[in-house]
């Protein structure tokens, strides 16, 4: 059998990056059991309109996106033309409805090969107030074989926004943290270590603008906490500014983007994990924690609360200095409290990329059993 993913986010042609990430370790994986390629038409830095090479052992497709609106749908139509007569899937797996899944149904119908679409996009970042775009996720979502959604709080209000279609929760598929940790020390001793891993993409849905002045208050309140602040992006210069500002430079630790090994790594040895977002479809982040063993603080920002349970997190509201404050605070007085073989073992269940991956693999093999009769 063979699968194409279609993805929306990833990283430019020859651009370090951390975007996509997790559809390259989905098509890794999924490589182990089935044949599999990664065609993202959406390549911003390509020089050339249509490319193919193997990378990093993932057999990957790109195609130019430049100009305008009607240049850009061109290539990428003529693009994807090339990558199903070339890799001839079975079954074409896009990932987010309104971009990648919209084209990827289009091909489907034109050569008879099913889609299935996994949503990652928030709800709150659709814009599904415009007819224009309501109508083009309800066109993908109705056309798909199957709607996977990566948290359960998508899949219910998905299912209100498009109640004549069907969703589906699958999480997104983490890859064990635990054999990528090195022996590098980042706990600054004698202190309460807390992470927060958000990129610096947006000013405000990561929540940094409460999470900040949040740690200030707890270091006025007496705790004696560092905060290590894992991620880059344009914004990062403005929270440095922030933190100076707010008198607790002394209490955070900026760690701009960094390798995978060294995110595991400074997690490991957190006493507890912070989620500030505004909102969020699901949190990567947050299951790399819980499969590291580690509690935390989140915030009900959709996605990210919904993944966790009592036993693995304080759940505060969103958009409060003073919730977020008060909910750190009681974690720093309980997380020794927490289990955290037990909070290891349900990430493990529900998380690991492998048990994540046996689910869409099922669902492969039905849908291309459907497509031969």
């Amino acid at each position: 059998m063979k699968v194409l993913l279609v993805v929306t986010w990833y990283n430019n042609f020859n651009q370090l990056s951390a975007t996509g990430v997790f559809h390259y370790e989905q098509a890794v994986y999924l490589s182990k059991h089935c044949e599999v390629a990664l065609y993202f038409p959406f390549d911003q830095l390509l020089d050339i309109f249509f490319y193919c090479n193997d990378e990093k052992g993932v057999k990957t497709y790109r195609t130019r996106s430049v100009g305008g609106r009607l240049k850009r749908q061109t290539s990428i139509l003529r693009g994807f033309a090339k990558v199903v007569k070339d890799f001839k899937p079975d079954v074409i797996h896009a990932q987010v409805a309104s971009q990648a899944g919209f084209y990827s149904i289009i091909i489907g119908k034109l050569y008879r090969i099913p889609v299935i679409i996994t949503e990652h996009n928030p709800i709150e970042l659709m814009s599904l107030e415009s007819k224009k775009n309501y109508a083009i996720n309800r066109f993908a979502y109705h056309n798909s074989k199957a709607n996977i959604c990566v948290s359960n709080d998508s899949r219910d209000r998905l299912s209100v926004l498009f109640p004549k279609e069907s969703f589906q929760t699958i999480y997104n598929g983490i890859v064990n943290p635990v054999g990528l940790i090195n022996k590098t020390n980042y706990r600054v001793p004698n202190k309460t270590n807390l992470a927060i891993v958000a990129a610096f993409y947006s000013k405000d849905i990561k929540g940094y603008q409460f999470l900040l002045p949040a740690i200030k208050m707890v270091k006025d309140d007496g705790f004696d906490v560092v905060l290590h602040i894992v991620g880059g992006g344009d914004y990062e210069e403005y929270y440095r500014n922030m933190a100076s500002d707010l008198g607790i430079q002394d209490n955070c630790i900026f760690y701009s983007h960094c390798e995978r090994s060294k995110v595991y790594t400074i997690m490991s040895q957190m006493d507890f994990v912070v989620s500030a977002s505004i909102f969020e479809c699901s949190g990567v982040s947050v299951q790399e924690a819980m499969l590291l063993g580690k509690p935390l603080v989140v915030t009900k920002s959709g996605g990210a609360n919904s993944l966790v349970t009592e036993k693995t997190a304080i759940v505060v509201e969103k958009n409060s200095v003073e919730k977020l404050a008060e909910g750190i605070k009681r974690m720093v007085l309980s997380y020794n409290g927490y289990n955290e073989k037990e909070i290891h073992d349900y990430a493990f269940k529900n998380f690991e990329i492998s048990q994540v991956n046996s689910k869409y693999l099922a669902l492969y093999s039905s849908i291309s059993r459907k497509k031969q009769k």
